[in-house]
């Protein structure tokens, strides 16, 4: 098929596919027909989507935890929106809202063109799953409503009755069936089709359910799926955030609950130790009869009791920390929560707690859905070690600090104690177990205040997301698209029957448009002929004035116009291979040309198979191979009238020669064109294809010009080449192509009247 390099092209081209309008019409209705039965068979999809709020979470579940837990950071828990969405596309979250919504089963009734799928209000019966194995899910199973109590279970070819509530154990499920929202609204059999959970949701987690934020780095992000049940993906969005905040809620609420049972224990602890200090001091008191002290004995008191105040300080946090390494060195608290830090003010430490409290919740939550021995747990569990040996190296060296302080405040509090040591021993030894008594209450003290202020942050938890956009669906589906539908069942009723007619012409080999033959650079187009029907191949009259008759006419015209004014009497008539039409152009033009009175002869050079004589019915008799063979021939005698026009001759061929290639090199031809020159107007050479035999390249120095045949959807293309090579290398005198057999959209024509005269073509 030709490249369009101009609108003229171009129009030719469209012109080959509009003679097929019919059949572009039909396609275009076709697939039109196609997209309304899909439109109408096919189940729309809905987009339902929701907009979620994840905000940061750094200091906590707001101001009032931030506030009361400032000197602890238990709760902070640094949220990255990228951490949250792939939390909401888990397996394990989406499952439970699968099962949360009894999604185990769907339900279809046969609609007027497909199946509907029936969900929440619209069924009739509902179905509760209480066992269920793979076999159930490729099973046909459906349910027919009998009466108000009773019900059809139809699988396969097989049904048996059963009463709604009725435990139902077949291979593979057992179930139980209710009445739903809209029984006996049909009486048609529902179709139940079983689902697998983790399948769903996967899926879902993989593909269906999309987590997007709504612009790069913010904290709003978009949930959205596709269903074809609105309402059901409504639900499937509604709880999944539900179910996301409840989970949140309560990993959040561990810490809390931990940190509590610490205090507990703690606190038990020092309430015995407090009551006994308390009943010394009693008894102490009791005993000794303890009076005040003097002015100068209280100052030096006063000072004492402020490095002591240290002491008891530096006391309480050397306490802190040597419960916390009792309660890390303890093998069942190895996966636990390290209990906040307390009165320990040191950055290292509470940074260390606050890394392993968050790798202990991700360890936690990974165990959900995966095995100990999952590489990622281990590798979170070796983590935690870690952790844990840095916090206790922490610990200790913290330890060793207060130690030395302690000393130090000690060592002071001994200058102060030389002082008093006139005041009474009984006024020291009550002084010591008051202040033995304080560190005891103040620590009480704290750790009863810390325990209330994390009680009420458990009844203040709130989710850390905030529903911005309620889910909803879209009321125009997203699958399929109408207007798109149509728009390409027209692009593909256009698209067929072009490519199957493009297809026809690439896949074709043979010549069927004159435009290939122009496209070889130099080739010169001396006509076109039409097809003419196997009783219409005769040889023209003088006056027909039938297509062909005047096809030929202009060839006879055209012929001198190509000619650039150089004789044309000697014409040779050519092509590539048998069957082309040679001698049926060769007859019809000298008819041609014989009707403007001028003296015409054919040769019939083909001397392999001759068919001149066959056609002008002329009898066999001496010819071209006599004459060259034998002297005395006389050429008068091989000279014999057409009988068709009183100015066309014919001589034949004559008895077939052995060697017809070696005729052709027989000087006698150029005598004989010669003495042919002089006795007619025009001497056509009717000789064999060039493509099988090289006779006509031998008998082309004796011609004016030559005529190659092609014939429509006979000649191959590959043959062009021989006619390239013919034009390449000058091989025939003046060639001029003549494309025959050519249909009538093959030519180029103008009419009026009732006469249709074809165009001249251009040189």
């Amino acid at each position: 098929m030709m490249n369009p390099k101009s609108p003229e092209d171009f129009k030719v081209l469209m012109m080959k596919y509009l003679k097929y309008w019919y059949v572009f019409l039909i396609s275009i209705l076709v697939c039109l027909a196609a997209a309304f039965i899909y439109l109408n068979t096919a189940t729309p999809s809905y987009k339902v989507s929701s907009t979620l709020l994840v905000q940061d979470d750094k200091k906590g579940d707001g101001e009032l935890k931030g506030t009361a837990f400032n000197d602890l950071n238990m709760f902070r828990t640094d949220k990255k929106v990228d951490n949250e969405m792939e939390v909401l596309r888990s397996r394990d979250l989406i499952y439970k809202v699968l099962k949360s919504l009894s999604l185990e089963t769907s339900y279809f009734q046969k609609d007027r063109w497909n199946e509907k799928e029936l969900y929440a209000g619209q069924l009739p019966f509902k179905v509760r799953v209480i066992a269920i194995s793979p076999l159930a899910y490729q099973k046909k199973i459906a349910i027919a409503p009998l009466n108000e109590d009773a019900f059809y279970l139809v699988e396969g070819d097989q049904q048996w009755e059963f009463k709604y509530g009725q435990e139902i154990r077949r291979t593979g499920f057992h179930i139980t069936v209710q009445q739903g929202p809209a029984a006996w609204e049909t009486s048609n059999p529902i179709r139940l089709k079983f689902n697998n959970l983790y399948t769903m949701a996967e899926a879902y987690s993989l593909k269906k359910l999309s987590v997007l934020p709504v612009i790069k780095d913010a904290n709003t992000v978009v949930l959205s799926l596709q269903d074809a049940v609105p309402q059901r993906g409504i639900d499937i969005l509604t709880s999944l955030i539900k179910t996301y905040n409840e989970e949140n809620v309560a990993r959040k609420n561990t810490i809390a609950v931990n940190t509590i049972n610490f205090i507990d224990k703690r606190l038990a602890y020092l309430s015995k130790d407090l009551s006994f200090v308390e009943g010394d001091v009693e008894n102490y008191k009791r005993a000794n009869m303890v009076t005040d002290l003097s002015a100068d004995a209280q100052i030096n008191v006063l000072k004492s009791g402020e490095y002591e105040q240290q002491t008891a300080s530096s006391e309480v946090q050397l306490r802190v920390i040597e419960a916390l390494q009792n309660y890390l060195s303890k093998p069942d608290n190895q996966f636990k929560m390290v209990p906040s830090s307390l009165t320990i003010n040191n950055q290292t430490l509470n940074e260390l707690s606050s890394k392993f409290n968050a790798t202990q919740q991700e360890r936690n939550r990974m165990l959900r859905t995966s095995n100990p021995n999952n590489p990622l747990v281990l590798n979170l569990t070796d983590q935690l070690q870690t952790l844990k040996a840095n916090i206790e190296e922490n610990l200790q060296n913290i330890k060793e600090g207060m130690l030395i302080e302690r000393s130090n405040l000690a060592a002071m509090s001994s200058r102060f104690n030389r002082r008093i040591m006139a005041a009474p021993v009984v006024e020291r030894g009550l002084l010591e177990r008051s202040r033995e008594q304080g560190v005891k209450t103040s620590l009480y003290h704290y750790l009863l205040q810390k325990r209330e202020e994390t009680t009420l942050s458990l009844s203040g938890t709130v989710p850390t997301s905030q529903v911005i956009d309620q889910p909803a669906y879209h009321s125009v589906p997203v699958s399929p698209k109408k207007q798109l539908s149509y728009l390409l069942a027209f692009f593909f009723g256009c698209f067929i029957p072009a490519a199957v007619l493009y297809g026809k012409s690439v896949l074709n080999n043979k010549v069927i448009d004159v435009q290939e033959i122009t496209a070889l650079t130099g080739v010169r187009i001396l006509g076109i002929l039409n097809h003419v029907n196997e009783n219409e191949k005769k040889i023209l009259e003088n006056n027909s004035r039938t297509t062909i008759s005047e096809l030929f006419r202009y060839i006879r015209s055209n012929l001198h116009f190509l000619s650039y004014g150089l004789p044309n009497q000697v014409l040779l008539v050519t092509s590539c291979m048998q069957a082309e039409g040679k001698t049926f152009f060769s007859l019809n033009l000298g008819m041609t040309l014989a009707a403007v009175q001028k003296k015409v002869v054919l040769l019939e050079f083909d001397l392999r198979k001759p068919d001149l004589l066959e056609r002008t019915k002329i009898s066999p008799g001496p010819g071209i191979t006599e004459y060259l063979n034998e002297e005395k021939t006389d050429l008068e005698a091989l000279i014999k009238p057409s009988g068709i026009s009183p100015n066309l001759y014919v001589i034949g061929c004559g008895a077939p020669p052995d060697n017809p290639a070696d005729l052709m090199l027989n000087p006698g031809i150029a005598l004989l064109i010669k003495k042919l020159r002089t006795r007619f107007d025009y001497v056509i050479m009717d000789t064999s294809p060039v493509g099988q035999v090289a006779d006509a390249f031998n008998l082309a120095p004796y011609a004016d010009a030559s005529i190659y045949l092609v014939r429509y959807n006979y000649t191959d293309k590959f043959h062009l080449n021989i006619l390239r090579d013919i034009y390449d290398h000058s091989r025939l005198i003046n060639p001029m192509v003549v494309f025959n057999d050519a249909k009538n959209d093959n030519k180029q024509s103008y009419g009026y009247g009732y006469n249709s005269y074809p165009l001249r073509l251009k040189r």
